[in-house]
């Protein structure tokens, strides 16, 4: 995704700035990305993806998404 332009991953540090786009956990994955709707749509994607291509389900009610410095009102402008 990131690759291909479809998801803008966060950048650490002032100089030579890190992207940071994903870390995993034995059986959890944080994705880490910039605030942007094009970013939450291709999240969705890639997750719908990773059902089909393995198979295993991906229990959207138990995911959640967090928000930092984001305000609420953009939340709603959808």
């Amino acid at each position: 995704m990131v690759d291909n332009g479809l998801f803008s991953g966060y950048y650490v540090g002032a100089q030579d700035a890190l992207p940071v786009t994903h870390l995993h956990f034995v059986d959890d994955a944080l994705l880490i990305g910039w605030k942007s709707w094009a970013n939450v749509r291709a999240l969705k994607n890639v997750l719908l993806l990773f059902e089909k291509i393995s198979r295993l389900k991906v229990i959207f009610y138990k995911s959640m998404l967090f928000c930092i410095n984001v305000a609420g009102s953009w939340f709603l402008a959808s």
